[in-house]
């Protein structure tokens, strides 16, 4: 459209151009004809002035034109140096825009090369993740089999550690015993002369049967429900041991307490108390076994925190030794609640302490480089008619120096 437009101004110009020469030439050539001349000058003269009048009416004529016709030439005819100055202007500006876009395409480069970078460091990233992750999934799996095997070791330990309390029982209960078959050696050979007629199977002093009876009860209840059945138990016990009471081959046992007066007694009691059926004298086989009731009313006879007895013992003694002492001082504790007349079971009060802890202790003792004193203390406040009687095993260091002291 816009080259159809120009053809046609050119056209136009042309025609126009044209048509203004032929007028020129014709106006021109009848004045040289006539010899006409303007402002006084001569023919040949006034026929060069009309062909430059025509010239320029040809030359004013078509720029008239263009500037009527388009407006891009009215801009350049009168707005050249406006828009030279603007040209100037917007050439600084596209100078200093290419500049700035220099600078923006080398900070894209940059970014660019960072954002790769990046992407790199993600991908290393994001390998050693994956790799993490497979490492903690072994990890897992290896702790879970782990696991499994330190449960199966630790159930394995706790049947040896029952293995060796239960061992470590045994080995007191047969240490006692021990101590015992030596008071009855040590009394067989005091009694020499009794034990010429027979065997000794009962000591002065035996327990044959204990329990805790109430006081405020009926005296022939406390006779039918409580004398009888521990006579009884008594006697089964004598019996087992070969004692027997002439004429009457079922029965071995010759009381010398008043029953009445004993029951009345114990009735006369505001609480409880411990009432054992004792051996009065050294019996052999086949004699009859002389009892005793003995009454001890209810009280504290440990406080809390009291110690009960205690050993001195030097630490490069051995093991066996050590162990030796920790349980004789155990006997210690059991004969005093004893002769304080708490609850028993024949000559038994019940687990004074747990031996679970004697290994430890040992490895202390022995560690140490002065004596030790071992200290058997009462847990709590110790009731004769409440048991079992509960000590903990406390070490204290002493100077060396100190004389020695067993079983206070």
């Amino acid at each position: 459209m816009n080259e159809l437009y120009g053809f046609v101004l050119i056209l136009t110009i042309a025609i126009l151009g044209g048509l203004i020469a032929l007028l020129g030439d014709r106006l021109g050539m009848r004045m040289g004809k006539r010899k006409l001349s303007l402002f006084g000058l001569r023919p040949k003269y006034t026929s060069m002035v009309i062909t430059v009048i025509t010239g320029l009416t040809i030359s004013g004529l078509t720029l008239v034109l263009m500037a009527v016709v388009s407006e891009d030439v009215r801009t350049a005819l009168f707005h050249m140096k406006q828009i030279r100055r603007e040209l100037t202007v917007l050439k600084a500006e596209y100078q200093e825009t290419m500049e700035k876009l220099g600078e923006v395409l080398a900070e894209q480069k940059k970014t660019e090369e960072l954002l790769a970078a990046t992407e790199a460091s993600y991908r290393e990233a994001a390998a050693t993740l994956e790799q993490a992750r497979k490492e903690l999934d072994e990890n897992k799996k290896e702790l879970a089999y782990n696991q499994k095997r330190l449960n199966a070791l630790e159930e394995v330990i706790q049947v040896l550690e029952e293995t060796k309390v239960s061992l470590e029982v045994e080995k007191e209960r047969l240490h006692k015993e021990v101590q015992v078959l030596a008071a009855e050696a040590s009394t067989l050979r005091d009694n020499l002369e009794t034990t010429k007629t027979g065997r000794l199977i009962f000591l002065s002093g035996d327990i044959l049967a204990a329990r805790v009876v109430e006081g405020g009860r009926d005296p022939e209840e406390i006779i039918t429900g409580v004398f009888y059945p521990m006579l009884t138990e008594g006697n089964k016990i004598a019996l087992e041991r070969g004692a027997r009471l002439r004429g009457k081959e079922e029965y071995s046992l010759k009381v010398k307490n008043d029953l009445s007066a004993l029951a009345k007694e114990i009735a006369a009691l505001e609480g409880p108390a411990v009432l054992r059926l004792v051996v009065d004298h050294n019996t052999v086989l086949f004699e009859p076994v002389y009892t005793s009731f003995q009454v001890f009313p209810d009280e504290c006879i440990f406080r809390q925190g009291e110690i009960i007895a205690e050993d001195r013992i030097e630490p490069d003694l051995e093991e066996e030794e050590i162990l030796d002492r920790i349980l004789r001082l155990l006997l210690v504790v059991r004969k005093k609640a004893l002769e304080k007349g708490m609850i028993s079971e024949g000559q038994y009060i019940g687990e004074v302490v747990s031996l679970q802890e004697a290994p430890e202790l040992i490895k202390k003792i022995r560690e140490g480089e002065q004596r030790v004193t071992v200290q058997m203390v009462a847990v709590e406040d110790v009731w004769r008619t409440r048991g079992p009687l509960k000590v903990e095993i406390k070490l204290e260091e002493e100077n060396p120096h100190v004389a020695g002291d067993y079983g206070r």
